[in-house]
């Protein structure tokens, strides 16, 4: 087997990843959370110069999370990486935050579906090693394989059919119009009694620092906007729709679908073969309208979990 060193410590610029690092795992990214408080803790492959894994944590007291704040964050790897590696890796964290004084240990892992081999992996040690499961949410992901009317069903085309025979029609918003698109979704969130979980500041700022990766886009009726989405470029293989929202007085037209239809259209124009949709839930419960609405686009339901330890 080939020789595997654990480290704490922002790499050298002498190793490179060996996998894509998810946008929420980014340095910038992860300043924006918290500027301290950050632990970085890696697996080196010294035969070939390169990190084979890598998570993230931030310390408070007693208290680790990976991420802080943000949808997901966990252990990044190599597909390449034997499981023992991978195995000792996680032990070798716990041991080192132990060592601070950390008492816990709580990892929000990104939707199986992004790597089903790897999340397999990890969440199977993650269990052998003593964690347990503290929220378990269903996410759907399209997969960018052919024209959307082909993955969506019957009643959705429909849908689809009367918004353009109604003249709605989809257009990219250029990130400027942050302010009017977070306002729009914000004001139909609270049309249906619902609130958003980041603030406009928050979200304009880690907008400004990544500009290319946050996608904006609507539904307009003439010159009106009737529905919108924030979405987010997390890996190169990956647009998640992190905010999306219709006005409520058209609700008949379901303008979502028309908005959707953009967003897969995106999708397969910058050659990105998963649409996240993200999850559906209410108070920490299944949204089962909202799911069964995700299907029916041609979505593929997937678990996304958070796993805590105590020691």
């Amino acid at each position: 087997m080939e020789e595997y060193n654990f480290y704490e410590g922002i790499p050298s610029a002498a190793y490179s990843a060996d996998f894509e690092v998810a946008l929420f795992n980014k340095y910038q990214h992860l300043y924006l959370q918290s500027e301290e408080g950050w632990y970085t803790f890696y697996a080196a492959n010294e035969k070939y110069k390169s990190i084979a894994c890598c998570m993230h944590v931030h310390v408070s007291e007693r208290d680790a999370w990976s991420p802080l704040r943000s949808p997901f964050g966990g252990i990044e790897c190599s597909d390449e990486v034997p499981p023992v590696i991978l195995f000792r890796f996680l032990e070798f964290i716990e041991e080192k935050l132990k060592e601070k004084g950390v008492t816990n240990l709580v990892i929000k892992n990104p939707p199986q579906f992004y790597n089903p081999r790897r999340a397999a992996l990890t969440e199977t040690l993650l269990f052998n090693l003593g964690y347990s499961v503290i929220d378990a949410e269903l996410g759907t992901i399209v997969e960018i394989k052919e024209e959307f009317g082909k993955h969506a069903d019957l009643w959705e085309r429909r849908k689809l059919r009367q918004a353009r025979e109604a003249g709605f029609f989809f257009r990219a918003v250029p990130n400027e119009m942050l302010n009017d698109v977070y306002f729009f979704i914000l004001a139909c969130r609270k049309q249906k009694g619902y609130s958003l979980s980041m603030n406009l500041a928050d979200l304009r700022e880690t907008a400004s620092r990544f500009p290319d990766q946050h996608i904006l886009s609507a539904v307009y009726q003439e010159e009106k906007m009737i529905a919108a989405s924030i979405a987010i470029r997390v890996h190169q293989d990956v647009l998640y729709n992190f905010y999306s929202d219709h006005d409520k007085q058209y609700d008949v037209y379901s303008p979502i679908v028309l908005l959707m239809e953009g967003l897969h259209n995106y999708c397969m124009t910058n050659r990105i073969p998963l649409l996240d949709l993200g999850t559906s839930a209410v108070n920490g419960k299944p949204n089962f309208g909202l799911l069964d609405f995700k299907l029916r686009l041609g979505g593929v339901p997937t678990s996304k979990l958070t796993f805590k330890k105590d020691w």
